[in-house]
């Protein structure tokens, strides 16, 4: 039997973005709060590193991070110190002896409006945050990825009316293991992969375009550790968005996994081929619920939380259970935890008729398993449970491990076969069938899926704006119809197929064209025409533009006369309201007409992958934002 090795990495470093919120730098980290005293240190006992690697070689060694439970809050522990304006700030420094890096994690979050918590480093190279009542989740469980060294500070900043117990802490992650996490050289996550990788964008990429939105870096959770792999979303024969995504077994297999603390990480990639200076940016998901698993084809499918998905632009891989070997395959995957990597094999897959002894001491049967030789690229942890891509660029396995053949040039993985998944162990826990064929089709493949997220509509002021229709049509013919909330908020559509000319065509209120037309606006526009008083910004002049002409002129005048006269019922040839893309060019401010043209109509290609931009909503003959 074959001695294999899982590519799965438990306890690595976090690198998280920081997330938008109301301030951009810690206080204590302003030149007034560096006056303030140091805040309340609390130290944790060292702990028994030497027991957690012991469970490490029983268990792979896979881990290198051990969960810590604590129960700390801010009435119980930390500094307090009122500030100038009336806010109340609190810290505390946690310190845990000997860690080479500290995750921290919350529960009974409950985060009041205006408040923010951050978190940094002492020497303030790694600063989190900030985060705020908008980064709630259902189960009110919340983390943050590590920071080097033994000691991290909390500072919570709330407003001066505020007396709410904001969060709980519960545990503290500690990283020990120096062949993993080494202080001088960062050993997992941004730059730390081989060279042998090429980037997603890269030449070797091309091919790979739409597809790469699908795979995300998971940063996976247990009661144990911390860790990475990589997943990939697929796609269901409802092809409702619902999202599934498929990664391996082994991510969790031997621990207690907390999938309600799962992260998943999208467009986390180079902009382009070279490795960029600086870490890109990327969008999340925290939460998932486990569907199915099965460890004698090593696939786990999970089902991302909901909410927080449909706020994505998300691309779901189809999938073959033919059973037949990749004449060539790709392998998009984020090793080490690394930005998006691509890997290719252009030799015939085949079945591996022998059974696998894996070195977390599971052995998986014959011909469970697809053996691929790499042509370039190599499998790293973190890699795990990347998909394995036919030609035709469907789902037909996820990776297990390798054979500790691992060169740049010769590269040999195995990869769990999807159509032994499909069936599994007979029941709904540990078969694909249920999830992906609610329909029962009993296709043998199905094609990809792409979803817009939602976006959003906003006056000039940035306040929402609701009732905005938004009808969808896929070479011509209506798929979907939505509507914006009162946040602004416009639904993405359901239903589209992964191919096609995708159009939005947005209205509002094509019944009421006086809303918010006054006499004030005629004698703003007449200062404007006179240049006596010129409008305040491009979009007061669209709005002034009335008759669509490319000019403010008395035309423009006469006819918002009209419509308030009820003369006219609407400025003809001209919509309610008019829609503009956010990072829409304006080259000549004075002369902003190149930016809308009418029709509030947007084009988007399925095939090449796209995102609806957010949009600025323009009432026409409204120039000082007085619709409603």
């Amino acid at each position: 039997m074959l001695k294999n090795y899982l590519c799965c990495l438990f306890g690595l470093w976090l690198s998280t973005a920081a997330l938008f919120g109301q301030s951009s730098l810690p206080y204590g980290l302003t030149p007034d709060g560096q006056k303030l005293p140091d805040p309340e240190v609390l130290s944790l006992s060292q702990p028994d590193y030497a027991t957690w690697i012991q469970e490490d070689e029983r268990n792979a060694g896979v881990r290198f991070a051990g969960a810590l439970p604590v129960d700390l809050s801010p009435p119980q522990a930390g500094s307090w110190t009122e500030l100038p304006d009336g806010r109340q700030l609190w810290r505390l420094q946690l310190t845990v002896p000997a860690a080479r890096a500290l995750a921290v994690f919350f529960d009974q979050w409950q985060m009041p409006r205006g408040a923010e918590l951050f978190a940094y480093t002492r020497n303030e190279n790694k600063v989190f945050g900030p985060y705020t009542t908008a980064d709630a989740t259902d189960s009110r469980r919340f983390w943050l990825g590590f920071a080097p060294g033994e000691t991290i500070i909390l500072e919570y900043l709330a407003p001066s009316e505020t007396t709410d117990e904001p969060f709980h802490l519960w545990r503290l992650d500690a990283a020990y293991r120096p062949e993993v996490f080494n202080e001088s050289v960062l050993m997992t996550g941004f730059g730390a992969s081989s060279s042998c990788h090429d980037n997603i964008n890269c030449p070797t990429g091309d091919a790979y375009q739409t597809e790469k939105a699908a795979v995300a870096r998971i940063n996976v959770v247990v009661e144990e550790g911390t860790g990475y792999c990589s997943g990939t979303l697929i796609n269901n024969t409802a092809q409702d968005g619902t999202p599934y995504l498929l990664t391996a077994f082994h991510c969790m297999d031997g621990y207690t996994p907390l999938y309600d603390m799962w992260r998943f990480d999208f467009g986390y990639e180079a902009p382009g081929c070279p490795n960029p200076s600086g870490e890109p940016a990327y969008t999340s998901v925290l939460g998932s619920t486990l569907r199915a698993g099965r460890q004698a084809n090593d696939f786990l499918l999970l089902e991302l939380d909901n909410d927080q998905a449909a706020e994505l632009d998300l691309h779901f891989l189809g999938w073959d259970r033919s059973g037949v070997p990749p004449a060539s395959a790709g392998v998009i995957h984020h090793p080490v935890g690394d930005i998006k990597k691509i890997a290719l094999s252009t030799t015939p897959s085949t079945v591996f008729i022998g059974p696998i002894d894996w070195n977390n001491g599971v052995t998986t049967p014959p011909q469970h398993h697809y053996r691929v030789t790499y042509s370039n690229g190599i499998i790293e942890l973190g890699s795990s449970g990347s998909a394995l891509l036919a030609p035709s660029h469907r789902i037909v396995g996820q990776l297990h491990g390798d054979a500790g053949i691992n060169n740049c040039n010769d590269a040999v993985g195995y990869f769990g076969r999807f159509s032994y998944s499909w069936t599994g162990g007979g029941t709904p826990a540990t078969r694909l069938s249920d999830w992906l064929d609610p329909l029962g089709l009993d296709s043998t493949a199905w094609d990809p899926l792409t979803l817009a997220g939602s976006a959003l509509i906003s006056r000039e002021d940035g306040s929402p704006l609701g009732e905005v229709q938004g009808i969808y049509a896929v070479d011509g013919m209506p798929v979907d119809t939505v509507t914006s909330d009162v946040m602004g908020t416009l639904p993405r559509p359901t239903g589209l197929p992964s191919s096609g000319t995708l159009t939005l065509t947005l209205s509002r209120d094509e019944d009421d064209y006086d809303n918010g037309v006054t006499v004030t606006d005629i004698t703003r526009i007449q200062r404007e025409i006179l240049g006596t008083v010129l409008l305040d910004s491009p979009v007061q002049r669209l709005a002034a533009d009335v008759n669509l002409s490319g000019s403010v002129t008395t035309l423009d005048i006469i006819k918002i006369r009209k419509v308030i006269l009820t003369i006219e019922p609407t400025f003809e040839g001209a919509p309610s309201w008019l829609f503009i893309p956010v990072g829409t060019t304006i080259n000549d401010p004075q002369a902003p007409w190149s930016a809308v043209d009418g029709t509030n109509t947007f084009t988007f290609d399925l095939a090449e992958g796209f995102s609806v931009p957010d949009f600025i909503a323009v009432k026409t003959g409204d120039t000082n934002g007085t619709a409603q």
